[in-house]
C-alpha cells in the first residue's frame, strides 16, 4: 500500500525564478535553491510530496543530505550516515485532566431468570409435646378439711404432668355452699423428688360459696419445668375440721 506524507513549505516569495532540473543518475538533479511556487489562483498550501513505493531507500553518500521515505515515515541521512527519523521521541505524559461530570443513569436492565431451587436443609430436632391445656383432679360432693394444710383426696388423686414446655399455669376450683373461714385457701403443689413439695400456683381463697375461683394466669415457677407429680392442697384457717364444698379442681397450662 502506498502511503502519502506531506511536508508543507511555507515559502511563497514574490519574484521567484524556477531553477532548472536535469536528468541525473539516479533520479533528477535540480540546481538550488529550490522554491515551490503555487500556480496562479491556487487555494491550497504549497507542498512537496514523497510517494512511498515500498522500495529500498537510496544509499547514503558522503557530502550528501538525503531525504527519503520508508514505511510511511520521513527519514534523513546526512554525510553518509545511516537514516534516522525526523520525528523526535514522545514527551512525558502530561498530568491527568479533571474528571468529567457523571453521565446520566442507564436504563434498568431486564430481570434475570429465576434461580434454581436450593437443596432442602437437614431436618430439625424432634420437639417435645406440650402439656395438655387442662388437668382435672377431683370430682366429689365435698371434702372434710382438717385444721391447717391437708391434701384434697389422697395420693391416688395426684397426677404426673410433664411441664417442660409450659410457660404459664393457673388453678381453678368450683365450690358449693360449704366454705372455710377467712384466711383459708387452696393451691397446686409439685414435687421434684417425691418428698419435698413446692407451690405450683398462687393461693385461691375458699371463703366464698357457690362459684368458680381462679388463681389467674401466672408464670410457671422456674423449678417446675420438668415432669413432676402434682397435688392439690387446702389450708383450713379454722382450728377444727370443717367441710369444704369442693365440686371440681382444674389445673391449666399454656
Amino acid at each position: 500500500m502506498k502511503r502519502y506524507l506531506y511536508i508543507g513549505i511555507l515559502t511563497l516569495l514574490s519574484g521567484i525564478s524556477w531553477s532548472q532540473c536535469i536528468s541525473g543518475s539516479p533520479g533528477t538533479n535540480c540546481s538550488g535553491p529550490l522554491n515551490i511556487q503555487p500556480q496562479p489562483g491556487n487555494t491550497g498550501q504549497s507542498a512537496l510530496t514523497l510517494i512511498d513505493l515500498g522500495l529500498p531507500v537510496p544509499s547514503p553518500g558522503i557530502g550528501q543530505y538525503t531525504l527519503s521515505i520508508a514505511s510511511g515515515m520521513i527519514l534523513e541521512s546526512d554525510n553518509g550516515n545511516g537514516y534516522h527519523s525526523l520525528v523526535g521521541p514522545s514527551g512525558p505524559q502530561g498530568p491527568g485532566g479533571a474528571s468529567g461530570a457523571a453521565g446520566p443513569a442507564g436504563s434498568q436492565g431486564v430481570q434475570g431468570p429465576q434461580g434454581s431451587i436450593g437443596t432442602e436443609g437437614p431436618p430439625g430436632p424432634a420437639g417435645t409435646s406440650a402439656a395438655p391445656p387442662d388437668y382435672s383432679f377431683y370430682y366429689g360432693p365435698g371434702f372434710n378439711a382438717a385444721a391447717g394444710t391437708s391434701e384434697i383426696g389422697n395420693s391416688l388423686d395426684r397426677d404426673q404432668i410433664d411441664m417442660t414446655n409450659a410457660i404459664s399455669v393457673r388453678f381453678l376450683i368450683t365450690l358449693a355452699a360449704s366454705v372455710l373461714p377467712e384466711g383459708s385457701y387452696a393451691q397446686a403443689e409439685y414435687t421434684p423428688d417425691g418428698v419435698n413439695w413446692y407451690a405450683l400456683t398462687g393461693e385461691v381463697p375458699v371463703t366464698t360459696p357457690t362459684g368458680i375461683y381462679s388463681s389467674g394466669w401466672q408464670d410457671l415457677p422456674t423449678g417446675a419445668s420438668g415432669d413432676y407429680v402434682v397435688r392439690i392442697v387446702v389450708y383450713n384457717a379454722e382450728a377444727r375440721t370443717a367441710e369444704l364444698g369442693v365440686r371440681q379442681l382444674h389445673l391449666q397450662f399454656k
